[in-house]
């Protein structure tokens, strides 16, 4: 990375303590990877584009937390409110917390849109989200153990797509509120990885590979 780029996130890595984010910092570095792949060549950025949209309305946010019964965990929902709501961001981008992951589909588009909405309906069925989140390790199913995804991801709420059947999801309630586990429903299993912070500022700091 060059060191223009170190300093922006450095930047934006600034207020770690505080609890905030450097919009102003996170999107001159996103304006920068742009630059650097304007055919938007790197996994995923054919979608997002290396852009976000607004920041949410704290009151939508509240209203979020009012509906369905949970606190956001504290910089996903400052992410939310002080960068912006949806976009650019590892794999296909984040989604927006209402409304249709990547907005209405295009005749000559795939169907993986819809498969991202459907798993975002599920996550909103009464008493998902308040339910804890069940797991504390990596788990895969035994030789004669049943995959059931939704006992597995209850509090936890997906807000991204790797593509091949892969959820990037945010514990909401339970053990560790704030880390991000990468749900595999292709290949069943259930990574954790780090919390939302590092796991989004990593991907920003990075120069990321191009696609074969």
């Amino acid at each position: 990375m060059s060191s223009q780029s170190q300093g922006t996130t450095a930047a934006a890595r600034g207020r770690d303590g505080a609890g905030g984010w450097d919009a102003d910092a996170m999107r001159a570095r996103l304006a920068e990877m742009a630059r650097q792949d304007p055919r938007c060549e790197r996994f995923g950025a054919e979608r997002h584009r290396y852009r976000l949209s607004p920041p949410r309305a704290a009151a939508d946010v509240d209203a979020f937390e009012a509906r369905y019964g949970i606190p956001l965990p504290r910089d996903y929902r400052d992410f939310l409110t002080q960068v912006g709501e949806s976009g650019a961001g590892p794999g296909y981008g984040l989604f927006p917390l209402e409304g249709l992951c990547y907005g209405p589909p295009d005749e000559d588009e795939d169907d993986d849109g819809w498969a991202a909405d459907d798993e975002k309906a599920q996550d909103r069925q009464p008493g998902v989200l308040t339910t804890p989140f069940p797991l504390t390790a990596a788990w895969r199913p035994g030789p004669r153990e049943r995959y059931e995804q939704a006992a597995l991801v209850t509090g936890s709420l997906a807000i991204a797509e790797m593509g091949c059947g892969e959820f990037v999801r945010i514990v909401v309630t339970g053990q560790d509120v704030g880390r991000i586990w990468f749900a595999d429903q292709v290949w069943p299993a259930m990574t954790p990885g780090p919390y939302f912070r590092e796991w989004y500022l990593s991907w920003l700091e990075s120069d990321a590979p191009r696609r074969p």
